[in-house]
């Protein structure tokens, strides 16, 4: 792995052990910060640019008044058994937010 440059990015990194371990990895991030760039072309493409984050004004804007509040469904639980957690603060926050979901998947 010497041969590797010190700023490697971690698709690239992940790369080379895949080849080096000659099998592919499964690896994970947040999904909002995947959805960040190609979303934030996407708004300036039909919003124009915008000067912050509560900056937009165009049909974007418009669309998502409300959003945050959507109506509730019935569901059937889909049962599963969560592993238990005592130390909730060692958690990151997408960690904690994972969980919560599961949790309430589970209800």
């Amino acid at each position: 792995m010497e041969h590797l440059s010190t700023q490697v990015s971690k698709e690239v990194f992940i790369r080379n052990m895949e080849l080096i371990l000659n099998r592919p990895l499964q690896w994970f991030e947040c999904q909002l910060h995947a959805n960040e760039l190609s979303l934030r072309h996407l708004f300036a493409h039909v919003d124009r640019t915008t000067t912050g984050p509560r900056s937009l004004t165009g049909e974007i804007r418009k669309s998502l008044a409300g959003c945050e509040k959507p109506s509730v469904v019935s569901s059937k639980p889909i049962e599963y058994r969560l592993c238990e957690v005592i130390k909730k603060k060692v958690l990151s926050t997408d960690q904690l937010y994972l969980m919560e979901i599961c949790e309430v998947i589970n209800c």
